[in-house]
């Protein structure tokens, strides 16, 4: 997936969804892929409308270092969110699908054959910040980003307790065009960012800015990066947005 959550370059929120694509290559293609056929059809306004609810009840940005207190609360919010949407999925949303090996306690990934899209489930460090991202890098690179819906279950995260909710996301199933050398150069990189009105940001950490509409990329390197058949892809940038000047 393009996308995804982080704080900092050294701090990895949800992590990718479309890391390690010449792996990808190998996904078996299922016979049947029920979560697809029970998701029905994504709407990508999902994302901004559950970050809209979760601001509306008070929630704020915050990375994964924010108030542990807070963080529950975005969560129970985002599941009264899904449950008034019909967007709680049930475990069957994933049954029978590839499960990619970049699965850790944060996060699963999955291939899903009927459309071609890796379906990421996230134990998001703070909801708003991460629905915000996704709606970034929509809105920065035309990822593909969908909110599918939210799951509950049992965290893999340590000490986690109760039942949690899993913000479930798909996007495009992203191939290297070449499985041996699947990141595109510096060179490469820097055509494609200026190509989409981004600057280099001084003093920052691989950082480009987007005077436009004030969008800032940190840890855009190489490996966060994946050179496709149609081209240059962002696959695990941190992305934020200038507040806006009264």
């Amino acid at each position: 997936m393009s996308e995804i959550d982080k704080q900092d370059p050294n701090q990895d929120i949800t992590s990718k969804c479309a890391d390690d694509n010449a792996d990808r290559e190998q996904a078996p293609e299922p016979k049947s892929d029920p979560g697809s056929e029970m998701a029905g059809p994504p709407h990508e306004e999902l994302a901004a409308d559950a970050a809209a609810h979760l601001e509306r009840s008070g929630g704020s940005l915050q990375g994964l270092g924010g108030n542990p207190e807070e963080i529950e609360r975005q969560a129970a919010s985002l599941i009264v969110w899904a449950r008034g949407k019909n967007l709680i999925l049930p475990a069957e949303h994933t049954a029978g699908l590839f499960k990619h090996q970049s699965t850790t306690a944060e996060h699963q990934v999955f291939y899903r054959s009927s459309d071609n899209r890796a379906v990421k489930c996230t134990y998001a460090g703070t909801p708003l910040f991460y629905l915000r991202r996704l709606e970034l890098m929509n809105r920065a690179f035309k990822s593909g980003l969908r909110l599918e819906g939210i799951m509950l279950g049992k965290s893999l995260i340590i000490g986690a307790t109760g039942d949690q909710a899993s913000i479930v996301v798909s996007q495009p199933w992203i191939r290297a065009a070449d499985r041996n050398h699947p990141h595109p150069s510096g060179a490469e990189i820097d055509e494609f960012m200026e190509s989409l009105g981004f600057a280099v940001l001084s003093r920052s950490y691989y950082g480009w800015r987007r005077k436009a509409d004030g969008i800032i990329i940190l840890d855009a390197r190489a490996d966060n990066f994946v050179k496709s058949a149609e081209g240059v892809v962002p696959i695990d940038l941190v992305i934020s947005e200038e507040p806006a000047r009264c």
